[in-house]
Parts: structure tokens; C-alpha cells; sequence
């Protein structure tokens, strides 16, 4: 069961589906993926969910080149879209936040669970808080397990996230999360960290990193959906 507060899922937003899900399968040896075709129409995306060990990677597409989402991606093209913490008491962090005077964008059941969005100008990043039990289980449960690949990368460790005011930014989400700020700009969750940098150009998320399976790719990095993919050793921090 893993530790909670945890880094379990990053999404990426991109204008072509195929073409994105080509490449993560290129990438990181991904044979099969996870979706909610039904759920996602609703919401106006197309999407392909692949698993590692514990950690997911969701690409999303909108159906609407006129849609908010649609003419975001014609402007900026593809990029980080969210990142996606798992916590023990969804409850308990609301309360925090309040008392930051932040709110979340929703706070709602889903497939038995309870998850919450908040919005990327308060966060830095569109942000998932979700409070899934058991521990153990994720959205989409048991299939997105059953098609993890671990050939190339075993998790993601870390995200980073491009921020005007990066020591601002990680002290919101240290006292929203509970988790403690290492170094300058480093949220240390129980499994994964997030990392906040100064903004040279697009904001939110910027970089990923995932424990590399062969050691020999440590210190690699590829491109995927505008998002930079690190290899680190296990362990490792952003």
C-alpha cells in the first residue's frame, strides 16, 4: 500500500491523440492503455491512460478545435496539463486550504472514490487531490494495472512545475498538502516530490521524471507531449 501523501498521475494535453500516443508507446514500451470513453466525452476530451508500476501517465485531446481547451492547444501546443496527488483525507486538506483562503474547483464522487480539482492560477498547474481507497487501487481499477508496463521506466518520482514565484508556489503546497518544502522549492510528498522553477517561457507543468529500468539510461531525457521526461536512479529527486 503505498505512502500517502503521493505522486500518481501526470496529464498531458496534446492536439493530436494518435500521433501522442504513438510516441509514449515509442518511448516507454507501452502495448496497452486504459480509458473511460464515455466519461471523457462528457468533459469534451479524448484520452489514453498508460501505466508503470504504481504511476500513470494520461494524454488528453479535445474533441473541439473551438472549444476553451481546443483554442488553448492551438495557441500553445502540446504540454503539461495537471498533476495528480493521492491523499489520506481529502477532507482535511480542504480545511488547510481554507484556511489559505483557497478553494477547490470541485470536490465530487467518482467510480466510488472522492476527488477534487483545483485551478492552475492558484496551484500553479491544474491539480488533482484524491482521496482513493483502498490505498492501493486507482481510478479505472484493476485494468489500468493489468496493462503497466515497467520495460523502460518503473514510476514517476517527481514533477516539475514552472511558476513566477517558485518558494511562493511550493509553501502553498506544502501547507495544502501537509508535506514538507526541502531545499528552496521542493514539495516532498511520502512518495514523489514536486518541484516549483522560475517560468522561462510556458507555466505549469514542465518536466517529469521517471526511475529509469536500465541504469544506463540515467541522465537521458525525450520529449513527450511538450513535457520533458527525465531517467533518474530511484530515489532520486527533481
Amino acid at each position: 500500500m503505498p505512502k500517502l501523501p503521493a505522486l500518481r498521475q501526470i496529464v498531458l494535453i496534446v492536439p493530436d491523440l494518435g500521433e501522442a500516443v504513438a510516441r509514449a508507446r515509442e518511448i516507454f514500451g507501452f502495448t496497452s492503455c486504459t480509458r473511460d470513453v464515455e466519461a471523457m466525452e462528457e468533459l469534451g476530451f479524448i484520452h489514453e491512460i498508460f501505466s508503470f508500476a504504481d504511476t500513470f501517465i494520461e494524454i488528453v485531446a479535445p474533441i473541439d478545435a473551438d472549444s476553451p481547451h481546443g483554442q488553448m492547444v492551438a495557441r500553445q501546443g502540446a504540454g503539461g496539463y495537471m498533476v495528480d496527488v493521492q491523499v489520506a483525507n481529502l477532507d482535511e486538506l480542504v480545511d488547510r486550504a481554507g484556511r489559505l483562503d483557497i478553494a477547490p474547483l470541485f470536490v465530487q464522487g467518482f467510480e466510488g472514490h472522492r476527488i477534487s480539482q483545483w485551478h492552475p492560477k492558484t496551484l500553479g498547474t491544474l491539480a488533482e487531490f484524491d482521496q482513493v481507497e483502498p490505498h492501493d487501487t486507482w481510478h479505472f481499477a484493476p485494468g489500468i494495472f493489468e496493462a503497466s508496463c515497467t520495460d523502460v521506466a518503473r514510476d514517476i518520482i517527481g514533477a516539475e512545475i514552472s511558476t513566477d514565484d517558485p518558494k511562493v508556489m511550493a509553501q502553498k503546497w506544502s501547507q495544502v498538502v501537509g508535506a514538507p518544502v526541502l531545499g528552496n522549492a521542493t514539495v516532498e510528498l511520502a512518495k514523489g516530490s514536486i518541484t516549483f522553477v522560475p517560468a522561462d517561457g510556458r507555466k505549469g507543468l514542465t518536466a517529469v521524471d521517471v526511475i529509469a529500468t536500465d541504469p544506463a539510461r540515467i541522465g537521458e531525457s525525450v520529449i513527450l507531449g511538450g513535457v520533458e521526461f527525465r531517467f533518474v536512479a530511484e530515489g532520486e529527486n527533481v
